[in-house]
């Protein structure tokens, strides 16, 4: 069973020869589950190392931050977009030279609006309007998804703000996503580490549980959800809930490509001989970087336990 706006496989494409294609390859075009957009000025140029790299974006152990001397050592540091018009245009790029025939693109309105506009065959516009610190502005969300200004409800940040997301106050957007029939992408999984985000006094690492999800799929069985970040490194618990709940799913954006390929490949595994493959969304978690789009799929394609219709299928 699929997300039934999305229907049939999620294929991912060939890898470029330079990032080291494997041999078996999932054959096809690819559908990226997590894209961001940006509606404000970006600042400075930011440089960053990939998970393939010596030293993971962002730093394994945050007591070692990341510095213009341990960046170095980055054989192809990634280099940020400055402003949004020209991360709309190099992400475009880059997905279009990927084989990318859908994104799903996560922004405000008025950024999702233009990107549409740029691209109206390959963007699946995503938003939550009037969130922030609370529970979205249900007669906004409404309107927007009626009007198909938005057809999934992401990114749902209640780790962000310290919320779980069976928080009562959540209850009345479970109920209109489930009505609505409408998926959910929440963020369940790693943070900034403490002291490089402005949002770290609100995080809570104890969110990443997904077991969180138990009552809210309880109340609404026919919600579909797909967690983001597949709640890593809470794999275990992650598989109980697949095992549970089947309109339940993952993407494992931002992890194709941040993280230690050991780690990441140690938790894909978990997931796949669990008998989940078919439940595993990609993406790429594209937010400054347009590069890290071709990075993970090529760390699909590189997964040596993968088989090709394994890497097909995610």
């Amino acid at each position: 069973m699929r997300l039934n706006m999305l229907a049939g496989l999620l294929l991912v494409g060939s890898a470029p020869p330079s990032m080291g294609a494997s041999a078996a390859p999932g054959d096809g075009p690819v559908i990226d589950m997590h894209v961001h957009a940006m509606s404000r000025t970006l600042l400075a140029p930011i440089s960053a190392c990939s998970g393939e790299q010596p030293v993971g974006y962002p730093a394994v152990d945050p007591a070692h931050p990341m510095t213009s001397e341990a960046l170095e050592i980055c054989s192809r540091p990634l280099q940020s977009a400055t402003a949004p018009a020209e991360l709309r245009d190099r992400t475009l790029a880059a997905l279009r030279a990927h084989k990318v025939r859908r994104a799903v693109v996560i922004a405000n309105l008025d950024a999702l609006a233009d990107w549409v506009a740029r691209a109206p065959e390959m963007v699946i516009p995503a938003s939550i309007p009037g969130g922030g610190d609370g529970p979205p502005d249900l007669t906004t969300l409404t309107r927007a998804q009626a009007a198909g200004k938005v057809a999934i409800f992401a990114e749902l940040g209640t780790q962000y703000i310290g919320r779980s997301a069976d928080d009562p106050q959540f209850e009345p957007f479970w109920a209109l996503a489930e009505r609505l029939d409408v998926p959910v992408g929440i963020h369940l999984g790693d943070g900034m580490p403490r002291g490089r985000s402005d949002l770290r006094d609100r995080y809570r690492a104890a969110l990443t549980s997904p077991f969180q999800l138990e009552a809210v799929l309880i109340r609404h069985p026919k919600l579909r959800i797909y967690v983001m970040h597949a709640a890593s490194p809470l794999i275990d618990e992650m598989i109980a809930m697949l095992f549970r709940y089947p309109s339940l799913y993952v993407d494992i954006a931002a992890n194709d490509w941040s993280m230690p390929r050991v780690r990441f490949f140690g938790e894909l595994k978990r997931l796949v001989d669990a008998g989940f493959g078919e439940r595993i969304l990609f993406g790429s978690d594209q937010t400054l970087f347009p590069q890290a789009i071709g990075l993970a799929i090529a760390t699909i394609n590189d997964a040596p336990f993968l088989t090709r219709l394994q890497k097909r299928d995610i």
